[in-house]
């Protein structure tokens, strides 16, 4: 698969991708372009990929058969008509939080496609989960070139676009849930006498190997809970004091509340 890459915004997920796609053969480096606000990202895309910056948006989109939006999700609205016009026929991927496909139709109504993706924050080290949706059926090639393109941060799953929002809470802002889960071991442990930093260590070592197990056995959480805790043992005390003190309910309250910002957001852009 060879197909020419531009990049309109070179922030952090942008060069992620960017460097995502060299890395894994994606995208030979001759083929991707990249242009910012303020050029300073470009520049640093374009060195760390060995891809080039393009004098202007309109040049880069002219040049590219896959276009991915990565900039400010408030500037959407800054594509011009004649950039809107150089859309036509083109693949067009976006990163933007919260901006819906109806709003990317509006400004680039003649694509080829549209395609709305929630990455991670874990992509920066290709361990990323992103989820997507296309504004119409994908072609059999878009499909294939949407899959490789995320496939270089990592995996993805495709969803409908009304399923983003819990998606959103459970990929995107799970990263930082569980950091929040190893901060707050890290605490408690200090709190007792053990070194924070080593006690942080245990719980992201433990969690990641914990999750490797789970995805390898294919097994419900349950069985795998049920091979942990002994009657009245420590981790017996452990979680039914999660549950005493309200874990299950303060998780569905807060998944609730953080969707109904997602939907929020969405709504007023």
């Amino acid at each position: 698969m060879s197909f020419k890459i531009g990049f309109i915004g070179a922030g952090n997920m942008g060069r992620a991708i960017a460097s995502g796609l060299v890395a894994k053969g994606i995208c030979a480096p001759a083929d991707l372009r990249c242009v910012s606000a303020s050029g300073k990202g470009a520049e640093i895309m374009a060195q760390k990929t060995g891809g080039s910056v393009a004098a202007s948006k309109r040049e880069l989109i002219e040049n590219s058969d896959v276009v991915i939006l990565a900039f400010k999700p408030q500037h959407l609205e800054t594509i011009t008509k004649e950039e809107a016009n150089a859309l036509a026929g083109k693949l067009v991927i976006s990163v933007l939080a919260g901006r819906t496909l109806e709003s990317m139709q509006a400004v680039a109504p003649d694509a080829a496609n549209l395609v709305r993706v929630m990455p991670n924050t874990p992509s920066q080290i290709g361990k990323g989960v992103s989820t997507y949706c296309f504004s119409k059926d994908p072609s059999a090639q878009e499909k294939e070139t949407v899959e490789a393109i995320l496939s270089s941060l990592g995996t993805a799953y495709e969803v409908a676009e009304e399923q983003l929002h819990i998606a959103t809470v459970i990929n995107g802002c799970g990263p930082a849930f569980y950091f929040r889960i190893v901060q707050l071991l890290g605490e408690a442990a200090e709190k007792r006498g053990l070194d924070k930093t080593l006690a942080m260590k245990l719980a992201a070592e433990t969690a990641i190997g914990s999750m490797e197990l789970f995805n390898a056995s294919g097994r419900d959480p349950q069985d795998l809970i049920d091979e942990v805790v002994s009657p009245n043992g420590v981790t017996h005390a452990l979680l039914t004091s999660l549950d005493r003190n309200g874990f299950p309910q303060i998780m569905d309250t807060s998944a609730g509340d953080a969707v109904s910002r997602s939907v929020e957001l969405s709504q007023s852009k």
